[in-house]
């Protein structure tokens, strides 16, 4: 995925250098102990109980309101904001309800989700060529 952000802030730990190129997923663990399953896109996800799910950073927008943090055009940084990801997955999940809000649950729920950014770095390989092999018709003429 192309970063939304065209100049790169040096403090950032996921600043994306111009030039090297980089993959990200968002890494979602569940704490909680039952599944919690959506989709994004056509695909579904579950999320099973303290297992990681790798997933691509559209479907954590979609899902948990989490994008990568940017600096906009005019110099503005953008975080994902822990109030609105709570609403977010509260309404979503359907953990919004009065009788799980009055009892803390819906807290609860929220905080053991764990939605953290992952940067793979593309490096760039040496490819050995390959031996020389026989000629093709050498074989031939020894069977014969």
């Amino acid at each position: 995925m192309a970063s939304p952000n065209p100049t790169p802030n040096p403090q950032d730990p996921l600043a994306v250098e111009e030039q090297e190129p980089q993959v990200m997923a968002v890494r979602v663990i569940n704490k909680n102990d039952f599944p919690i399953r959506d989709m994004f896109d056509g695909v579904p996800y579950v999320f099973e109980p303290n297992k990681p799910v790798n997933i691509p950073p559209d479907a954590a927008n979609h899902i948990f309101a989490w994008f990568q943090p940017y600096d906009d055009e005019d110099g503005h940084h953008h975080e994902p904001d822990p109030a609105r990801m709570k609403a977010h997955v509260q309404k979503r999940f359907g953990w919004n309800t009065p009788s799980l809000v009055q009892d803390s649950r819906a807290d609860f729920f929220y905080r053991n989700l764990v939605v953290q950014p992952i940067v793979y770095r593309m490096v760039p390989m040496e490819i050995e060529e390959p031996a020389p092999r026989g000629r093709a018709g050498k074989g031939a003429e020894a069977r014969a």
